[in-house]
C-alpha cells in the first residue's frame, strides 16, 4: 500500500529530499509564469490508513498554467492610458509575478513582500524609503493579508487616491481601508460588505467604464461651476462699471432680482 501526497513544492521539500536539479526546473517554471504541483509517495507496510509509512519519495512536478482573462491586457492598457497606475499584489513567487506583469503590459518592476519591512531590503532598493518604494513598484509578490493593508496605507500616505480589488475574507481589511474598495464577482460576503463597488460579472473592464463616467460627471460639474461664476462676475462687474463711471443710479434690490433670475436661467441650462 502507498500513500500519495500532492501540494506546493515547498511542502514536498519538507517531507522528502528533492534533488538540486529539480530546484533549477522550478526556477524555470517560475520564470515562464507556471505554477508547480509536486507529487510524493510513501510505502505503508502494514496496509492500513492509520499505520505510519516509510520515507517519502519524490515523484515529480506538474506544471500548471493559469492564463489571465482575455480582456485583462486591454483593461490594464486602457487604465494606464487614462493615467491610472496599476499594481499587482500576488501571493505567488516573484518570478511568476514578473512574468504575468510582462504579459499584461503593466511592468516588471516588482519586489518581494519582505521589501516592505524596514531593514530587510538589499541591493538598489535599500536606499529607497519604504513609502517611495511602494509608490514606484509595479507590484509585490509573496504577500500576506497584512501586506495588502500596509500597501494601501502607504499609498494613501503619498496622497494617492487608492482603489483596491479583492474577493476573499483576507482582502476585507485592505478593501475597507482603500478609498474605493471593489469586490469582484463571486466575492465573499465579508468583502462585499466593506466594499464601495460590487461587481456582478467576471472581469475588471467595467472599472474603466466607471472611471470614464466619474470623469464625465466631474467635468460637467466643473464646467457648470465655471459658467455660473463667470455669469455672476459679469453682472456684478457690469453694474459696478455703471455705478462708478456713468453714475447710474439704481436700487440694490434690482441687483438681487437680476441675480436670482440669472441663477434660474443657469439651472435651466
Amino acid at each position: 500500500m502507498h500513500r500519495v501526497s500532492k501540494g506546493a513544492p515547498e511542502q514536498a521539500s519538507n517531507k522528502c529530499v528533492i534533488e538540486r536539479k529539480i530546484h533549477h526546473v522550478l526556477g524555470n517554471y517560475d520564470e515562464r509564469g507556471l505554477w508547480s504541483l509536486a507529487d510524493a509517495y510513501q510505502e505503508v507496510l502494514e496496509g492500513t490508513k492509520e499505520s505510519p509509512g516509510g520515507h517519502w519519495q519524490f515523484i515529480g512536478l506538474l506544471p500548471l498554467f493559469d492564463p489571465p482573462r482575455h480582456d485583462s491586457t486591454e483593461t490594464i492598457r486602457r487604465a494606464l492610458d487614462l493615467g491610472v497606475s496599476v499594481k499587482m499584489i500576488t501571493c505567488d513567487q516573484l518570478a511568476i509575478g514578473k512574468e504575468m506583469g510582462r504579459r499584461l503590459g503593466m511592468g516588471t518592476n516588482m519586489y518581494p513582500s519582505s521589501s516592505l519591512l524596514v531593514g530587510t531590503k538589499d541591493g538598489d532598493i535599500a536606499v529607497l524609503p519604504v513609502d517611495e518604494l511602494t509608490d514606484r513598484a509595479d507590484g509585490f509578490a509573496r504577500v500576506f493579508p497584512g501586506h495588502k493593508y500596509e500597501i494601501v496605507q502607504r499609498l494613501q500616505a503619498r496622497k494617492h487616491i487608492c482603489g483596491m480589488t479583492g474577493d476573499g475574507v483576507n482582502d476585507a481589511p485592505a478593501l475597507k481601508k482603500a478609498d474605493i474598495g471593489i469586490a469582484v464577482a463571486d466575492a465573499t460576503d465579508a468583502s462585499r460588505g466593506v466594499s464601495d463597488i460590487v461587481l456582478t460579472e467576471p472581469g475588471l473592464s467595467v472599472i474603466i467604464s466607471a472611471v470614464l463616467t466619474i470623469w464625465a460627471i466631474f467635468q460637467r460639474m466643473k464646467n457648470y461651476t465655471i459658467y455660473a461664476v463667470s455669469i455672476t462676475l459679469r453682472i456684478v462687474l457690469g453694474f459696478l462699471l455703471l455705478a462708478c463711471f456713468w453714475k447710474f443710479d439704481f436700487p440694490p434690490m434690482l441687483v438681487l432680482v437680476i441675480a436670482i433670475l440669472n441663477d434660474g436661467k443657469n439651472k435651466e441650462h
